[in-house]
């Protein structure tokens, strides 16, 4: 017996099983999947994910109509991993075409409130939003103020506390520590006292930096007497005063920690003062500036976090939740780098 061809409603899903799935009706899916007339984008997604589901044989269009605004809200403080995630997310967006746009809002951190009428009430209908920002009370209710409206927030580099459940672009800021506590543990090779440098212990980065450094040294280098942090702001000028202040105090430093950025301040301070032997000092980001300073004998390794998979993964993130992709970046942090002075070139890196 010749086998009976299953009918064509057997074998595709039709426009009545979509609107089914979707819970509309059959002329909002032929508008939605022939891009006629004007859906919402809430109907839009409603739709095309159903499609999805019914494995809907054609090729669908966008979930939303229209360009995608997404904000990305960083600090001005203009230090190289700002500039390299600037460029970074910059360079991904023009890949994207069209379709996305890209607004960029620098911070200033003396002017907390003005980031919080941004972040609240942002000019523009907004699809996403990208956030660099510190960890503190005012802006943890103003960024879950943004996710109770259904827009996708995903922290870059620095994660936020105490928000709705997100997506984190970063690194693993306390592992980052421990692997700078390792490496000032194994070079370092009599007793003393480690200095730590911070930005802000305003950011969560910073904050897990020392919590994962304090730890690995109290756990296989006792030996080393590692001191209270001290905020630098990613100012060499604040640096540099507190370094100098603190070398012509005490004969027993014997290591270094900067989680932030103030190498020129470090350096100069070092200049003036360095005890013999020099300071093991480690710190983070491949810079120009570092591989110089690591050519010259100053710094002896540093962590890099790799801000560019970070752009990737956190505008993967937001396109996912719109539904712009298929399928999300994959799961947990970015991996960072250790960088010794046998494996950088200056003239490769960017700032």
């Amino acid at each position: 017996m010749t086998p009976v061809a299953p009918s064509r409603s057997a074998r595709t899903p039709r426009l009545a099983q979509v609107a089914e799935l979707a819970g509309v009706s059959e002329s909002t899916v032929d508008r939605v999947l022939n891009e006629r007339g004007s859906v919402s984008d809430s109907m839009r997604l409603r739709v095309i994910a159903a499609a999805r589901q019914l494995e809907l044989r054609r090729v669908l269009p966008s979930v939303h109509h229209g360009v995608l605004h997404i904000d990305v809200v960083m600090s001005n403080v203009n230090t190289p991993h700002y500039q390299r995630l600037e460029a970074a997310l910059m360079s991904q967006v023009q890949m994207l075409g069209t379709r996305v746009s890209l607004h960029r809002m620098f911070w200033d951190e003396k002017d907390e409130a003005a980031l919080i009428r941004f972040l609240e009430h942002p000019p523009h209908p907004r699809a996403g939003l990208l956030a660099f920002v510190r960890d503190v009370p005012s802006i943890r209710l103003a960024l879950r103020h943004v996710q109770a409206q259904g827009i996708p927030v995903v922290t870059v580099t620095s994660d936020v506390t105490q928000i709705a459940p997100h997506p984190y672009a970063g690194i693993d800021n306390f592992k980052a520590g421990r692997a700078a506590g390792y490496l000032v543990g194994r070079f370092t090779h009599r007793p003393g006292s480690v200095l730590l440098y911070v930005a802000s212990t305003d950011f969560g980065d910073h904050r897990e930096r020392v919590a994962g450094f304090r730890k690995v040294i109290h756990e296989r280098f006792p030996h080393l007497d590692v001191r209270e942090p001290v905020a630098h702001h990613d100012q060499p000028d604040m640096a540099h005063a507190s370094l100098d202040e603190l070398l012509r105090q005490r004969d027993d430093v014997v290591a270094i920690y900067d989680t932030g950025s103030a190498a020129a301040g470090i350096a100069k301070a070092l200049r003036r003062r360095a005890p013999t032997p020099m300071p093991v000092w480690i710190t983070h980001e491949a810079t120009r500036e570092h591989a110089e300073l690591m050519a010259r004998g100053k710094i002896a390794a540093v962590i890099d976090q790799d801000p560019e998979a970070q752009a990737i993964q956190a505008l993967q993130y937001i396109l996912h939740q719109r539904g712009e992709l298929d399928s999300p970046p994959p799961a947990g942090p970015t991996r960072f780098r250790i960088i010794t002075p046998e494996d950088v070139d200056p003239g490769e890196l960017l700032a």
